[in-house]
């Protein structure tokens, strides 16, 4: 889960992919080198797109994600257009976050891809923020809606001054952007009252929740139930 730090509410959540408990690194290096890791992308976009249109997780946000290496052409995102063509309005509640376990070859052609999704009201999130070289060329070329920050800025932000500085000035401009921040690997409360007073706008971390086989669902405010069980479908507003 993705908790809206100012409410303590459910935002989002994150669709992860695991091999027998293990994370995909593995996986996900073999398929960037193997020219396969769109047709991954995909498949965990397939995945999550469908646990989004069963019943009762109608209103359910997913972010999914994608590595660089998919923007290097258009068949992710004439692939991942096909698959919400016949539910489209599943696309308001859709976030795809670019990673940097590959590097984003050509920035122009990829910010025009990306802009494809975001004009199709998919939201688009750079992922890792702060730990690869190429990230704040990332932010200056990409048009995006979120920056999610990486752990390693958050795991010492408590103790360290420069840290919280650094971090200060990067909401600060994100914000100058009408970006949204999101904070990661966020385990304490003393780490979410950091992140909250620098104005950081979300946060994941085991402190909310940690990963599991099914969705665990944000329990919908009362003002917002009626709406729901009418069939209207909520955008990441």
């Amino acid at each position: 889960p993705i908790v809206d730090l100012a409410t303590g509410e459910i935002h989002h959540l994150e669709a992860l992919a695991r091999f027998d408990d293990a994370g995909p690194g593995g996986t996900v290096a073999m398929a960037e080198d193997l020219g396969l890791i769109d047709k991954f992308d995909l498949a965990v976009a397939e995945k999550a797109l469908k646990q989004m249109r069963r019943p009762g997780f109608t209103h359910l946000k997913v972010a999914v994600n994608i590595s660089g290496s998919s923007l290097a052409n258009d068949t992710y995102v004439q692939t991942l257009l096909k698959l919400t063509q016949p539910h489209p309005e599943v696309r308001a509640r859709l976030l795809v976050e670019v990673t940097e376990t590959a590097a984003v070859g050509d920035l122009v052609e990829a910010n025009r891809r990306l802009g494809t999704l975001r004009e199709a009201g998919i939201m688009v999130c750079l992922d890792d923020f702060g730990v690869g070289a190429a990230s704040f060329e990332y932010l200056q070329s990409l048009s995006v809606d979120v920056v999610k920050i990486d752990g390693s800025f958050i795991r010492d932000v408590v103790d360290n001054d420069r840290t919280r500085t650094l971090l200060g000035h990067l909401v600060g401009l994100c914000h100058s952007l009408k970006v949204s921040t999101i904070a990661e690997m966020i385990e304490t409360e003393a780490q979410a009252t950091a992140v909250r007073a620098l104005g950081i706008d979300m946060g994941q971390g085991y402190l909310f929740g940690r990963p599991s086989a099914e969705p665990v669902m944000p329990v919908p405010a009362t003002a917002t139930a009626v709406r729901r069980r009418q069939g209207e479908v909520d955008g990441w507003g």
